[in-house]
């Protein structure tokens, strides 16, 4: 019974183009539309700036639902998209920017980007800690009912013999045109559903902002990022030597397969290696913290291990796509894709690149378009001045107000050492405690990413608490025994108690979710969070202004400009005053730097 589609749904029509006839249909249903309509693409793989990369589009309104095989209906598609356009209608996608990517790359009309309602940043909006895709929500919001195509469809392609491989389906096939058909009239009756709850809590001004943002990094996806291939190939061939050399080194060792981490487990137990964690599975935890720790007693082995994982993952994430690129990639630049809020970079995976060591090489292949020098502007510490803007720690806030860098000065009073300084080692031991305090760990794990024992780790909160009274407020003080668990999460359980779910609200009015009663991230999400915001509203601020069209990437809290040579330091200078955030007690600042020929010389120093 619960797969049975409720009397609503019942009533939804769906047809594919398949004559004169349907098309003349078709184009008359989309003149009488005087609402909200769906559109949805199917097509033949990811790769969007290929050309005829769509196979079908799919419209729906609250009743009815078509599909349009492009290659069939190339100019009733366009006459149809044309229309939609032109009379402003609302246009409900659900993710918007790869179904406007998969239109417009064909020639298509595209939807005004103030005109498309996604679905997407409406589910994320509400509940960031599911997941969003369109058949999960569906599911869950409307019913298993809701899901059964799909698994019709997975059946008959493997019954054809396509397997996963649905772009090969031909798209007269029922099941394919029919499931694509309803995803678009699923489509309109979610957004129809959650639109009036976003707005209902409050965060509709957070919706539009999350929308602007996402068209102007669609902009920059559509514009793509400049490499340089030829260099990408050369730094590709040595580090696969390397890592061959490695792999031979490792093997007369004993481990033939480096990525195996049953073996590695076997070799380093053989060393002498007694693991303390394993996973669920049994298998000893062989994590970065855990790798790093056998390092200090087996280096040849570890480092080795550690060497050649790193360099065959860069080069099949990064050095392989550029080599081939020709000279252009296209990163998913997803604007809302963290529970956070977070921008993130896929496709290549920028955000995960260290600043430091042989990364730079990869940095190196980024380059600024013809004619323009390479800019990065980044947020000074932005989390740790989000941190102590939200405690309201008056030391915190004279440390800023001093000019000081805050790691500094905490390691200044908690060590009694006026001597350190930003290069003293104890300065980063002071960063790396406070940010994974701020993330929620406790003193074991802050042990093992300070190098500290446990005791000292002790002793540094108990000082950091008496020095800065208001950090304990923000934190609680479990970590050292005591019971306050700190005010974010204070005002999550409230919420759960009132709500049923425990969240706190971001600084821009987006909710950062903890379903699990996982209060210690209510820090990490009001801080990662409201620096997400923080972005956000800086690249609508600098899209105002005219230079959005200038960013390559957003990587973090630093965005990465190309800017006309000629130009250049005046329109940094602008970028930067536009991305400064005054508004808070302590302001956030940003740190400008370029010109550069490429993005590797930024990290140089």
């Amino acid at each position: 019974m619960a797969l049975q589609p409720p009397e609503w749904a019942r009533e939804w029509g769906v047809d594919l183009v398949r004559t004169q006839s349907d098309a003349d249909a078709f184009l008359a249903w989309v003149h009488s539309l005087d609402g909200m309509v769906s559109i949805d693409t199917e097509t033949w793989g990811l790769e969007w700036w290929q050309r005829d990369h769509t196979r079908l589009v799919t419209f729906a309104d609250d009743k009815q639902g078509w599909a349009v095989p492009v290659r069939w209906w190339g100019k009733v598609l366009e006459q149809a998209l044309a229309l939609i356009r032109d009379r402003h209608l609302p246009v409900g996608m659900w993710n918007s920017g790869y179904d406007q990517h998969s239109l417009d790359s064909d020639g298509f009309p595209i939807p005004h980007w103030h005109n498309v309602i996604d679905g997407y940043v409406l589910h994320h909006l509400l509940e960031p800690h599911h997941r969003h895709g369109l058949k999960f929500v569906a599911g869950k919001d409307l019913g298993k009912w809701a899901t059964v195509g799909d698994t019709m469809l997975k059946a008959k392609a493997k019954e054809l013999g396509y397997g996963s491989e649905w772009w090969a389906v031909p798209v007269d096939l029922p099941e394919y045109w029919h499931y694509a058909t309803m995803d678009t009239l699923l489509t309109q009756k979610l957004i129809r559903l959650l639109g009036p709850l976003v707005d209902q809590h409050g965060m509709m001004e957070a919706y539009e902002n999350q929308m602007h943002s996402l068209s102007v990094m669609w902009r920059a996806e559509k514009r793509g990022m400049r490499v340089d291939h030829k260099y990408a190939e050369k730094i590709r061939r040595e580090w696969l030597e390397k890592a061959v050399r490695i792999k031979d080194y490792l093997s007369d060792h004993g481990l033939s397969n480096p990525n195996s981490e049953k073996q590695i487990e076997d070799i380093f137990r053989e060393l002498g290696w007694q693991p303390e964690d394993f996973t669920d599975t049994g298998q000893a935890v062989l994590d970065k913290i855990v790798l790093a720790e056998l390092q200090k007693k087996w280096p040849d082995m570890a480092e080795g291990i550690i060497e050649y994982k790193r360099l065959t993952k860069w080069v099949g994430s990064y050095l392989d796509p550029f080599a081939a690129s020709g000279g252009r990639v296209f990163p998913s630049i997803n604007t809302l894709r963290a529970k956070t809020g977070r921008m993130s970079i896929t496709a290549p995976a920028l955000q995960t690149l260290p600043s430091k060591g042989s990364a730079g090489a990869i940095r190196r292949c980024v380059l600024p378009e013809p004619g323009c020098s390479l800019w990065a502007i980044d947020y000074d510490g932005q989390e740790a001045r989000l941190f102590a803007n939200f405690s309201g720690d008056p030391g915190m806030a004279e440390a800023y107000a001093k000019g000081l860098d805050l790691y500094t000065y905490v390691g200044q009073i908690v060590y009694q050492d006026p001597t350190i300084d930003k290069d003293h080692p104890i300065r980063q031991r002071c960063k790396v405690i406070m940010l994974a305090w701020s993330y929620g760990a406790g003193v074991e794990k802050l042990s093992l990413a300070s190098g500290l024992p446990k005791r000292e780790v002790e002793r540094f909160l108990a000082q950091l608490f008496k020095a800065f009274p208001k950090v304990k407020d923000m934190t609680g003080d479990h970590a050292i025994g005591g019971n306050l668990i700190g005010r974010p999460a204070m005002e999550a359980t409230q919420r759960l108690k009132d709500e049923g779910l425990a969240y706190i609200m971001t600084s821009g009015g987006r909710r950062f979710s903890m379903p699990d009663g996982e209060l210690y991230k209510a820090i990490n999400g009001l801080c990662q969070g409201s620096g997400a915001d923080v972005l956000t509203k800086a690249v609508i601020r600098l899209d105002r202004a005219g230079l959005a069209d200038s960013i390559i990437v957003p990587v973090h809290d630093e965005i990465v400009f190309s800017f006309p040579k000629d130009h250049g330091a005046e329109m940094a200078a602008e970028a930067a005053e536009l991305m400064t955030d005054t508004a808070w007690k302590i302001p956030l600042t940003v740190d400008t730097s370029g010109p550069f020929d490429n993005w590797g010389e930024a990290y140089a120093s």
